[in-house]
């Protein structure tokens, strides 16, 4: 028993010192999202989101972000949307990397969508305009990013996405930032409520991430309801 003990307690500490060698790109990151878009017309509605983005599982916060948002409908399949998000970051983690400072952005979006059969295709455009403050100081950015997804229902509560997103600098060089290529699983429980789980691989200019992103969305429907005529 006695030398049971001693192996477990050495290979317990062997499994610690693997762990911190591992590099960051080596973790398995999870964003924790919590999310609204509520309908208040038939033209518009509102957007809130905040997310919880961690290094590891439940450890090593990377960024906290709040955005809100709204979106106007110009017509079936299009509409356009602004919005402001405000980030905390710490990279610490990375060793080369500022350890903290916060951010805040404002976006520009057009949404183009369709569908094939009963593939839904959504295409999203955005200019992100990005304040970056630290230490008193701050250096105005911008990205253009892109993305598609492609959206599959099934068992009439359930769906499937793909997606992909690139990133590009405007003004500055490199030109590329980035690149989000993902995939999810969500389930609606019911009007109100959807849960979604995903996975998505962050490629950089260096170094690459993976995330699990873990999301609940509401939905709410603020539009009056039309009173039915006797």
């Amino acid at each position: 028993m006695k030398k049971v003990l001693i192996c477990l307690f050495l290979f317990s500490i062997g499994v610690q010192q693997i762990k911190a060698q591992n590099a960051p790109e080596d973790e398995l990151g999870v964003w924790y999202i919590l999310s609204s878009n509520s309908k208040v017309s038939d033209k518009f509605s509102v957007q809130l989101q905040t997310q919880l983005r961690y290094f590891e599982f439940a450890s090593e916060l990377q960024q906290f972000k709040i955005r809100t948002g709204v979106k106007y409908r110009i017509m079936e399949g299009l509409s356009v949307g602004a919005g402001y998000a405000y980030f905390r970051n710490d990279f610490s983690y990375l060793s080369e990397t500022p350890p903290d400072f916060t951010e805040h952005r404002i976006v520009e979006d057009v949404y183009l969508d369709h569908s094939v059969g009963k593939v839904k295709v959504n295409h999203r455009a955005r200019l992100e305009n990005r304040f970056i403050v630290q230490n008193e100081t701050t250096d105005t950015r911008h990205w253009f990013r892109y993305m598609g997804q492609l959206v599959i229902p099934f068992l009439d509560v359930w769906s499937a996405d793909i997606y992909n997103e690139v990133w590009l600098n405007v003004g500055d060089e490199p030109t590329f930032a980035q690149n989000w290529l993902g995939a999810g699983l969500s389930y609606q429980l019911n009007d109100l409520i959807k849960t979604r789980v995903g996975y998505q691989k962050i490629h950089l200019d260096g170094p690459d991430f993976d995330r699990i992103l873990l999301v609940l969305t509401f939905t709410p429907d603020f539009r009056k309801k039309k009173e039915s005529i006797p």
